[in-house]
């Protein structure tokens, strides 16, 4: 908590100084609307994600196994530490900077950049250099959380508020985490157990397909969730 609060203070003095701005310019307010935005991310997140899960288990044939050591306990434990996780991620990612790049240098340009910084920033929280660096798996990191990110800094753009960015990386993290390893919260409900193996060109394609429809389907659902109701930040 501490690394918050010295992003909060960091990015107060960045807005006060770049743009005479105050931390409430990320939108933490009206406050039922905001909740309402964070909590419409965390599902349509874990909707996409379930979607994603189906998706994997036609794809590579899986055998889900239930954890038996699943709690409500283990849940709120991983819920707190994945929230806490995306919101220092967002703060920096989606947060004091990205409102001053689109001040200053306009939304698409501002878009940009915080998605190249999310997907780089990836290669290093991934532990990616940690070892034999193969450069498909760069590249594809890269494109995953770099247009996750992308869609998430859209989100704050469009509804001029880092709350339901903030939601939907956290309902996807959370939702990930039920299913898929993690650390240090993975496979929280169920595992695979038994999956088929895959040629490489097939794989490569349908891990591609999902970077690409994943984060285009939050844009679509952004865009008209704000079409007639919120004027773009810029």
């Amino acid at each position: 908590m501490l690394g918050i609060l010295v992003i909060l203070a960091v990015s107060w003095l960045l807005l006060h100084f770049t743009v005479k701005k105050d931390l409430l310019v990320l939108g933490f307010t009206p406050v039922p609307q905001r909740l309402l935005q964070f909590f419409l991310g965390i599902v349509l997140m874990a909707i996409l994600l379930l979607i994603v899960a189906v998706a994997d288990t036609w794809w590579y044939q899986f055998q889900w196994q239930k954890q038996e050591s699943f709690s409500l306990a283990l849940f709120g434990n991983s819920v707190w530490y994945y929230f806490k996780a995306v919101l220092t991620e967002d703060l920096v990612f989606r947060g004091a900077l990205l409102y001053i790049l689109v001040k200053k240098l306009g939304p698409n340009i501002g878009i940009a950049l915080s998605a190249i910084a999310f997907g780089i920033y990836h290669w290093f929280s991934f532990g990616l250099f940690n070892g034999e660096i193969r450069v498909v798996f760069l590249i594809y990191v890269f494109i995953t959380t770099g247009l996750m990110g992308l869609a998430w800094a859209y989100a704050f753009v469009k509804t001029r508020s880092i709350i339901m960015p903030l939601g939907m990386h956290l309902g996807w993290n959370q939702a990930q985490a039920l299913f898929y390893p993690n650390q240090p919260y993975g496979e929280l409900l169920y595992k695979v157990i038994e999956r088929t193996d895959v040629s490489d060109g097939s794989n490569l394609a349908f891990l591609f397909a999902k970077a690409i429809i994943v984060p285009a389907l939050v844009m679509v659902f952004v865009y008209f969730y704000t079409k007639n109701t919120v004027k773009d930040l810029a």
